[in-house]
């Protein structure tokens, strides 16, 4: 059939619909019929051809006519089960020529009472095409929501199964082809640019502090607060105790589709979904197979990355099964590769100077004065050695990795089988390993300042000074980097059951997750073998094997031999397992004049447990150089009942097109700490078809995780800023009596959880109205104000501790000074302590446009955080973040742009496809360290194109060209940023990003 044939068809078929739906929206599906009935109808007539001999000959069930004709023609035919229930396929007459996939599908649904409307090149729904049948009235949504609401899915928000998808809460579908269209090989990495994410995500773009874990933020609250879904159920957290799902263990190959719900919905899905829900819904059926290999790199020729990912899968009447794999390797960035990160000397830039004070010259305290080796002396003499001045300082950016080499390998697979009309059963299985290492400087040895003090003995042979000295900085650079591996290894299984009789629709899902998780952090020091090695020579000399230590020394002054004797590693193994049951079910509960009332519900048991267990250190032996770790070990059980009603309050009256009511609760035991009930309402007020104001209220909770709760003391170097250390607070701080010193940016801080923690909680709402006008098909706009109140947040702020010591005399019992004022140790342990108001406002707009054999579209999406108040204690006073940047390395809540936006450009045709994006970071406000003042990070704007070119070789050889940062935008420079001086979780420091990738299909 040629195109002009083609949209003869589709005009008529839109002829027909204007016979049987509302007046008011005739225009606009005429319209919309005809432009994407003929776009898609030349695609899908080019793409396949339905044999005379695949028809059939005799009646069977029309359900089984159309998965074949799929299957055969290589498109979704999407349909509810119980629209096609008793339908039988007609009797086809024999052809003398092979007929497209759209003329068999005619022949297959005349004289049925079924109509069909093309989502797209790839999914035709079958529709009623009943005189009293209602069509939906969102016509021009995203085109895979309309695919969601044919099917009669539940969305995120809901368990609902509704026959529209834009319900009260504000929710953004993102579909495959999207995701292929960023040129992202990591959701964390894809995700980062959403303007809903903000805050503190983590991702192997984060270096020092970092574990190879990729997390997200909505909100900028933190992970912990957004709950992560694998097909709407959770998934173990990452190994090592975690919080938060590891985004690195889900291949982008296997993501059908990622759902975020901009909501609370703990009356849903429980505890963690304060901020909102991200639900990744993963591929679910394939026919044939496809191979397709991804390279790119910089335009400095580094991050070179590569994956390549196979998909296969067959299909039959009644079962399906697909398997789809992946291999990502990425290579690294080094601090020192990019401008902005190669020195942390910043008072050029209008920042500070964050160089270390452990240096390969040492840096020695003797009799109150600061002295340092003098070029070209070897330390053998007390006369080799001057005071040390403002320059006597190292900058480790030099030594340091700014994104972590990693590699990922997954298996996912998915098999269906129905056992019969009614029911079927279903399986999920996947794999995923990650590695991810991460180069930091060489050890520095504070001696004064470690987990116990080491005393460099007047006795060591070493020691040209005569005296025992309590304060010697060292860097070790004769050791080498310190190299931090993350391994992880992610376990999925889910099973479960599936079933709709025309009543009642039901799952019964068993599941079982885990993730195994190690951490290898290499060239560190043992602490005892330091102090050996530093101490009393005769005693140095009495241990076995002890070489004694020069630290006064010259760059190279420490042997091989020194460097063996006091060389450590440390392991850390961990994993996280969830393991559980649950049924959901959802029908029709009465018929009213003002529309059907909707019912779910079901219930939920599950038991998580973690365990962290560090290396066993023998005779009471500590960690210089590196986090020293306590075991983590924890259980629980939780047990769930849950329960929606959706109720019609009325429909096509004089003043409501649509009023809808939603409702839902959920009742949470948890076996240590007790009962949460979270309600939440919700209403859909639909004046006119084409107008939607929407409004949720609910309630919201998260529990403490097991980390949270048993976490075991692990102590680390915290990079934090001592307001003693500002010659100005002296005398005028309460808690400074005398400066601290201010070359100290690091402080052993020692962090721990808590038994005695409570649930935080939360009070969410949204407002906000959609419109879609008849008068202009393919728009789709939306306005969502959004409320969140949380109370008793948890948190083991050290940074708030420090600063209520200094500024009020606080927590004496919690930081240690010593006689000089300056700070040896701080203890933090978990509290529900915080508040917070956060409330904004995220605007969407998309317009789409069908052209001859084409699709044209433009979109923008925007989040405008309007206020972020946070409260770190009931005595502290509130801040107003919104707008601001603070460190998460100093316990900050990260960038919290006032505006995060992207739009973008697509155009469609002959084979032809283009995408057009641009991101929006607006400007932060920051506080420079240790000078008290305030400075503002620029505003960051990037520009990113891909090139996609589909050519009829096999199913379809498709070409991509594209790149990332086309303009080479670099990141804004963050003068309190403790990586790399930029922020790394919400700008990207790689730069221009040239990418290709090959796709064939069989």
């Amino acid at each position: 059939m040629t195109n002009l044939q083609l949209r003869e068809v589709a005009a008529k078929n839109a002829r027909e619909m204007h016979k049987l739906i509302p007046r008011n929206a005739a225009r606009a599906w005429f319209a919309v019929a005809t432009l994407l009935s003929s776009s898609a109808f030349a695609a899908l007539d080019s793409q396949v051809v339905f044999s005379n001999d695949n028809r059939q000959a005799s009646p069977v069930p029309l359900s089984d006519s159309l998965i074949k004709l799929g299957r055969e023609g290589d498109v979704s035919i999407v349909f509810p089960s119980s629209l096609l229930k008793g339908k039988l396929t007609p009797t086809v007459a024999p052809q003398e020529t092979t007929l497209s996939t759209l003329e068999t599908l005619n022949l297959l649904l005349a004289n049925s009472g079924l109509s069909y409307k093309i989502i797209n090149s790839q999914v035709i729904a079958i529709t009623l095409a009943a005189a009293e049948a209602e069509q939906p009235d969102e016509y021009y949504l995203n085109l895979y929501q309309e695919e969601i609401a044919v099917e009669g899915k539940p969305i995120t928000g809901s368990r609902i199964r509704k026959s529209y998808v834009t319900g009260a809460s504000p929710i953004d579908v993102i579909s495959q082809p999207e995701l292929a269209a960023s040129g992202a090989q990591t959701l964390g990495e894809f995700l980062k640019f959403i303007p809903t994410v903000a805050g503190n995500s983590t991702s192997t773009a984060v270096s020092n502090g970092g574990d190879g874990t990729a997390t997200v933020t909505l909100r900028g609250l933190p992970a912990n607060n957004t709950l992560v879904l694998l097909n709407g159920q959770r998934t173990a957290y990452s190994g090592l105790a975690g919080d938060a799902i590891d985004l690195n263990s889900i291949p982008p190959a296997a993501v059908e589709r990622i759902e975020i719900l901009k909501d609370g919905a703990s009356a849903v899905y429980g505890s963690d979904a304060i901020a909102g829900v991200v639900n990744i819904i993963l591929r679910s059926n394939f026919e044939g197979f496809q191979v397709e290999q991804f390279y790119g790199e910089t335009s400095r020729s580094d991050l070179e990355t590569a994956t390549t990912s196979l998909l296969w899968g067959t299909q039959s009447n009644t079962a399906s099964l697909m398997v789809a794999a992946s291999y990502f390797d990425q290579q690294g960035i080094m601090s020192r590769d990019r401008e902005v990160a190669r020195s942390a000397n910043n008072l050029a830039k209008g920042g500070a100077d964050l160089r270390s004070s452990a240096t390969p010259d040492g840096r020695i305290t003797v009799n109150d004065q600061v002295l340092t080796l003098i070029k070209g002396q070897d330390g053998s003499s007390s006369s080799d050695f001057e005071p040390a001045s403002v320059n006597d300082l190292f900058d480790y950016p030099a030594f340091t990795s700014s994104i972590s080499p990693s590699t990922r390998a997954s298996l996912f697979s998915t098999a269906r089988l129905e056992l019969n009309h009614t029911t079927s059963v279903f399986i999920d299985a996947s794999y995923t390993g990650t590695e991810a290492s991460i180069t930091l400087a060489p050890t520095p040895l504070f001696t004064g300042f470690e987990a116990e003090p080491i005393d460099v003995d007047s006795s060591n042979i070493y020691n040209p000074f005569g005296q025992t000295l309590g304060d010697v900085r060292k860097r070790l650079v004769e050791l080498g980097p310190r190299e931090q591996i993350n391994n992880a290894q992610a376990y999925r299984l889910n099973i479960g059951l599936e079933g709709d009789d025309g009543v009642i629709r039901w799952q019964l899902n068993q599941f079982w997750s885990r993730t195994n998780a190690q951490l290898e952090s290499t060239n560190l020091l043992s602490g005892l073998k330091t102090q050996r090695a530093l101490g009393d020579d005769t005693l140095c000399n009495a241990a076995a094997s002890c070489v004694p230590l020069n630290v006064f020394g010259p760059e190279g002054s420490i042997t091989q031999d020194m460097a063996d004797y006091i060389r450590i590693d440390n392991n850390v193994r961990g994993n996280s397992q969830l393991m559980g049951l649950s049924l959901s079910l959802d029908s029709q509960l009465a018929a009213l004049a003002s529309g059907e009332v909707l019912a779910a519900g079901g219930f939920e048991v599950r038991r998580e447990s973690t365990s962290r267990k560090p290396n066993t250190l023998e005779n009471n032996d500590f960690y210089i150089g590196g986090g020293e770790d306590t075991a983590t070990e924890g259980a629980r059980n939780i047990t769930e009942m849950f329960a929606e009603l959706q109720i019609p309050l009325a429909q096509n009256t004089s003043w409501a097109h649509h009023l809808d009511l939603e409702i839902a609760s959920r009742i949470s035991h948890y076996s240590d700490f007790g009962t949460a009930v979270t309600p939440k309402a919700g209403l859909r007020y639909q004046p006119t078809a084409n107008l939607l104001v929407r409004t949720t209220f609910s309630k919201g909770f998260r529990a403490p995780s097991l980390n949270e709760l048993h976490k075991g003391g692990q102590t680390t170097q915290a990079f934090l800023d001592d307001p003693c250390a500002n010659p100005n607070s002296v005398g005028v701080l309460v808690g400074c009596n005398q400066q601290s010193d201010p070359t100290r940016n690091q402080f052993l801080t020692e962090f721990s959880g808590s038994t005695n923690l409570e649930p935080e909680s939360s009070n969410n709402s949204t407002l906000g109205i959609v419109w879609t006008p008849s008068t202009l098909p393919g728009l789709y706009a939306a306005l969502d104000f959004f409320w969140i109140e949380q109370n008793d947040v948890v948190d083991a702020s050290a940074q708030y501790i420090v600063n209520q010591n200094a500024e009020a005399g606080l927590f004496q019992d919690k930081v240690t000074r010593n006689a000089a004022g300056d700070i040896e140790r701080i203890d933090a342990s978990f509290i529900n302590i915080g508040r917070r108001e956060i409330n904004g406002a995220d605007l969407t707009l998309k317009y789409q446009h069908l052209i001859d054999a084409g699709l044209a579209s433009i979109s923008l999406n925007a989040a405008h955080l309007h206020s972020f108040k946070d409260q770190l204690a009931p005595s502290a006073a509130t801040e107003e973040l919104a707008g601001s940047f603070s460190d998460e390395a100093s316990e900050g809540n990260g960038a919290l742009p006032k505006l995060k936006a992207n739009t973008g450009i697509h155009w469609q045709q002959d084979g032809l496809d283009l995408h057009y994006t641009i991101n929006y970071v607006s400007p932060l406000e920051e506080e420079v360290p240790k000078a008290g003042t305030k400075r503002t990070i620029d505003s960051w704007i990037t520009h990113d194109v891909q090139f996609n070119y589909l050519l009829p070789v096999k199913k379809g050889l498709k070409l991509t060209l594209g790149a990332d940062n086309l303009l080479d935008n670099p990141a804004p420079f963050a003068a309190s940023a403790f990586n790399d001086s930029m922020d790394s979780r919400t700008h990207d420091l790689k730069g221009r990003f040239w990418y290709g990738r090959v796709s064939l299909k069989f």
